[in-house]
């Protein structure tokens, strides 16, 4: 394990050290974000129903997948095809091995396959003397540069065009231009000879159909054709959790596939493979082997899939159908790329593939770098629970294991420890000399302490008394909240470091006709816990905030936090799926429980232009990840911005991609944090707006510290200071 953690730790340095792959990633993920938003936009049929369709397929599938491997494997003999089952690694290396060396096998060619990748194929024949060529230009790409892919379908997506032009020019020994036709005839020019010369072309598949025995292959190139055509004997290579049971089935995934994978209706060829070829154009008697290959091999490989199918936590990963949308996605592999986020696997799938593929300690750092923003499983296909899977592989690894010193005592001061309180209180006299206008602080000393918010003399809930009620205020503003009672809950962050959000919140809640009483506690709902992989503590302190909650008054529970109302009414049920009892009484307190949004959307119904003020105001809106990706809100704040309070919204490019702030995300990865929040504040800058609104207190801190920090006088205000001020505003010209 510590030698797999070095690897990573250098393949993070590698990544975070090198301008071009930042270049080249700026350069192709947005594009290729922008392409699959467009095609399932332009499609008749909308995306949840195509989702729920595939993944309705591919767990039946999964549930009858022993025997649809028995189905396979017999239509595909009948077809004249030889199924090999491989259980390990091994197995299917010593298949592929055998093969050639009874067939005399030279030269190989190949078409992009990940799970050859998985078994490290390419080694291990070339160990044999036997020479493989990728054929797919990103696979050629990185097997000329001694690396391996760094996505799912774009193997080379960390090269720019300069480096490949450099590549290919060294090569050749012909100056290459950085023009990519050029580049791609050169690989056309290059290649061609290989196929004609080939003795065994190998492959992967798409999809597996159990009622024919048919091989599934997608490619854009061509490539994949003349490797499973040209050549006298074809070998594929796929993981037995690409069966599906018809050719209905298999069109489900084709729907999808590339539309998720690379914006396209559909890709340039769908290859359609049932045994060798074969002819009965001479008396009608058959024949195989004609044009195509005399032999086909198909070698089903399992390596921890039964084992993953055996998981309830883990057994919806198996219907990941290798589209790579979730890496586009994702922050970090925006960030840092795949051969950083990942293993052979790579991307969010990546991480929980790794560990059943190649066992937890190839997973364990690269699985550090998930932010828990959601945003991979927004666009899954197959509707597969990443996020939630990261985080039950994090504790799995993580368990017994210590934090650290920073990230400890962080969570324990947001869970109240004695002994954290102890030291914020040290903290608040310490910080003086180091606190700047704005409540910021300024430690040179300590890399990654500048612009960070200052602590405030008193926590919110103690300033304010734990327990207190406020009344409803009189002439406030006609709502559907009007004689309603809210426990307001804070949240950890909220109450330690902005209590002028707390007050904010209260103001309006109580404007808007409701009264409002406040925890009779301090209390953590045990997200960050959750999130840094400390499963024990995250259950005790889900069990502390469901005892108090439960006996605290209030028709609702509301939190000015997304990311503690996400915990509570979603991940409390999964965290706490062992004990029924606690499980039951996380459920049924979700019913009370309310985002600051959701609030205000549902239960105050505020009619347009209840909220408007004289002044003319302009913000842009930064879309939280638990908001977005979670609580699936956007149009409700759009609302309440424009039509109760009459601002303008600057919409900023990308507004629901992750700030970077992640919990204790951006103690462990600063330098990661910094490059995610640069892409934000570089799309808050480009709209203009001189506000910058949200509805999650962690983004604040973020954005707050990012913008002091770039000298930038933006203002970072939560949802509820914003409609505070708008409150003020109409008290004040009334």
């Amino acid at each position: 394990m510590a030698k797999a953690q070095a690897q990573f730790k250098q393949r993070l340095y590698k990544a975070l050290s090198s301008q071009n792959l930042t270049i080249a990633l700026n350069r192709a993920l947005p594009n290729r974000r922008l392409a699959r938003s467009n095609a399932f936009a332009a499609e008749q049929e909308d995306f949840s129903d195509l989702r729920d369709d595939l993944q309705r397929r591919k767990r039946e599938a999964i549930d009858r997948l022993p025997e649809l491997v028995a189905q396979f494997k017999e239509e595909a003999e009948k077809a004249g095809a030889q199924v090999h089952l491989a259980k390990t690694p091994s197995d299917a290396l010593t298949i592929v091995a055998d093969l050639a060396e009874k067939h005399g096998v030279k030269l190989v060619v190949k078409s992009k396959s990940m799970a050859t990748e998985e078994i490290g194929l390419n080694e291990h024949l070339e160990e044999r003397r036997i020479k493989v060529v990728e054929t797919d230009l990103g696979e050629w790409i990185v097997q000329l540069a001694g690396e391996k892919p760094s996505h799912l379908i774009t193997p080379a997506l960390h090269k720019t065009r300069e480096e490949i032009a450099e590549l290919f020019s060294n090569y050749t020994g012909e100056e290459v231009p950085a023009d990519i036709p050029k580049l791609v005839e050169v690989a056309r020019k290059e290649l061609r000879h290989f196929f004609i010369d080939a003795d065994m072309g190998i492959t992967g598949a798409n999809v597996a159909i159990a009622e024919t025995g048919t091989l599934v292959i997608v490619t854009n190139e061509g490539n994949g054709r003349l490797v499973s055509t040209l050549p006298p004997i074809h070998v594929a290579v796929l993981g037995m959790e690409k069966i599906m049971p018809t050719m209905e089935d298999a069109t489900a995934v084709l729907k999808v596939l590339s539309k998720s994978g690379t914006g396209q209706k559909a890709t340039t060829y769908v290859s359609f493979i049932t045994g060798p070829s074969r002819t009965a154009d001479i008396e009608l008697s058959l024949t195989i082997g004609v044009h195509g290959p005399k032999e086909v091999h198909i070698i089903l490989l399992d390596n921890g899939r039964t084992e993953m199918r055996d998981r309830p936590e883990f057994r919806d990963a198996l219907d990941c159908i290798r589209c790579g949308a979730c890496l586009n996605a994702c922050p970090s592999f925006q960030a840092v790329g795949g051969h950083a986020f990942g293993y052979k696997y790579t991307g969010p799938i990546g991480l929980i593939l790794t560990a059943f593929h190649h066992g937890h300690d190839h997973a364990e750092g690269p699985q550090s770098l998930c932010l828990s923003c959601n945003a991979c499983e927004t666009v899954c296909p197959a509707a597969i629970d990443i996020p939630r899977m990261i985080l039950d592989l994090r504790q799995e690894i993580n368990r017994g294991k210590p934090h650290g010193l920073v990230k400890g005592q962080a969570l324990g001061a947001l869970s109240y420890q004695p002994a954290s309180s102890k030291l914020m209180n040290i903290a608040r006299v310490a910080q003086k000399p180091f606190t700047r206008k704005g409540n910021f602080l300024n430690i040179p000393l300590i890399k990654g302490w500048k612009n960070l918010p200052a602590l405030p003399d008193k926590s919110f809930l103690p300033a304010q008394g734990l327990g207190r009620h406020f009344e409803p205020t009189e002439n406030g503003v006609e709502s559907g909240a009007k004689g309603s009672s809210v426990l307001y809950f804070p949240a950890c962050i909220t109450d330690n470091l902005f209590p002028d959000m707390g007050d904010a919140a209260v103001k309006v809640l109580t404007g808007l006709g409701a009264s409002v009483i406040l925890p009779s506690r301090q209390q953590c709902c045990g997200l960050g816990h959750m999130n840094a992989g400390d499963g024990e503590g995250a259950i005790t302190l889900a069990k502390q905030t469901i005892e108090m909650l439960e006996k605290e008054p209030g028709d609702y529970i509301v939190s000015t936090s997304a990311s503690c109302v996400v915990a509570m009414v979603q991940d409390y049920p999964h965290l706490l799926r062992d004990e029924p009892e606690w499980q039951q009484s996380a459920e049924a307190l979700s019913s009370r429980i309310k985002d600051f949004v959701t609030f205000i959307d549902e239960v105050a119904q505020l009619q347009p232009d209840a909220l408007t003020a004289k002044d003319a105001q302009e913000v842009t809106y930064h879309d939280s990840c638990q908001s977005t990706n979670c609580l699936k809100l956007g149009p409700q704040q759009r609302r309440l911005l424009q039509d109760v309070m009459g601002i303008t919204v600057a919409e900023m490019e990308e507004s629901s991609m992750c700030c970077g702030f992640g919990g204790t995300f951006s103690l462990d990865y600063p330098k990661i944090s910094e490059r995610i929040l640069r892409h934000k504040l570089d799309h808050i800058a480009e709209t203009g707006a001189p506000t910058v609104t949200t509805d999650n207190s962690g983004c604040i801190m973020q954005l707050r510290s990012g913008l002091k920090a770039a000298g930038k006088d933006t203002r970072v205000l939560h949802l509820a200071e914003l409609m505070a001020e708008r409150l003020d505003a109409l008290r004040r010209s009334s």
